[in-house]
């Protein structure tokens, strides 16, 4: 999972985001979850908070933007409940 602040004003570009990802990385370091957060906490000697974010997992019910790589449709998706339901039962396979 990678977790990304996005500048103000600014939106996440789901297919130039998987095409970066697919040209630039190896299929084992590609994110396979992108959490999209207004800012990201940090720790006083500037290393970042975790433990919260592993926590929260891929869960769509926490409230910053989740996105899963899709590789059928080319592009992050956006998790909703019941894809979160699928992955859980093991019905859709990631």
């Amino acid at each position: 999972m990678a977790c990304i602040p996005l500048k103000e004003n600014s939106k996440f570009n789901k297919v130039c985001t998987y095409r970066h990802v697919i040209i630039h990385l190896p299929n084992y370091a590609r994110p396979r979850f992108i959490k999209i957060k207004s800012n990201i906490e940090l720790t006083p000697t500037f290393k970042y908070c975790k433990v919260q974010l592993m926590e929260e997992g891929f869960n769509p019910a926490v409230k910053d933007c989740l996105y899963f790589l899709d590789d059928k449709e080319k592009l992050y998706v956006q998790m909703t409940q019941d894809i979160y339901n699928s992955v859980k039962k093991y019905y859709f396979k990631l």
